[in-house]
């Protein structure tokens, strides 16, 4: 493909020309005109709209061939996560301790066998456990 083909590809998808009928103008399969739009992000999606950051609205600035961001930056994105991590309730399973029998809490694993890293070295190297 030339990079005149890829030029009006590009037109035609702006002006919102089907696939088809950029296939039938360009006598190229409407397939590699598809290809060619999902890569360089042609859809009508993105032609639409300019993408922004989740959390503070400035616009991204989309490399070709990359994958669309959702943050302008590292400090954004770990913002946004550290803000919106609380969101998912997780289970909480009452289990007791196989090196000191005493009852503790689990949340999100059931498979936990020790209530904590010390009674866990005690089991496995035998230093007795806490008190």
């Amino acid at each position: 493909m030339t990079t005149e083909q890829k030029d009006r590809i590009a037109e035609m998808r702006r002006q919102g020309c089907t696939y088809a009928k950029i296939a039938e103008t360009l006598s190229i399969s409407e397939n590699t005109i598809k290809t060619y739009c999902r890569r360089t992000r042609l859809n009508e999606d993105n032609l639409k709209a300019a993408l922004v950051c989740k959390l503070c609205g400035n616009p991204i600035e989309v490399k070709d061939k990359h994958r669309a961001r959702q943050f302008c930056s590292d400090k954004c994105r770990a913002a946004w996560w550290y803000a919106n991590r609380g969101n998912k309730p997780r289970t909480e399973y009452h289990l007791t301790c196989a090196n000191c029998g005493k009852p503790f809490v689990s949340a999100g694993n059931k498979a936990r066998k020790y209530c904590s890293h010390k009674c866990y070295i005690a089991a496995r190297f035998g230093d007795g456990g806490h008190e």
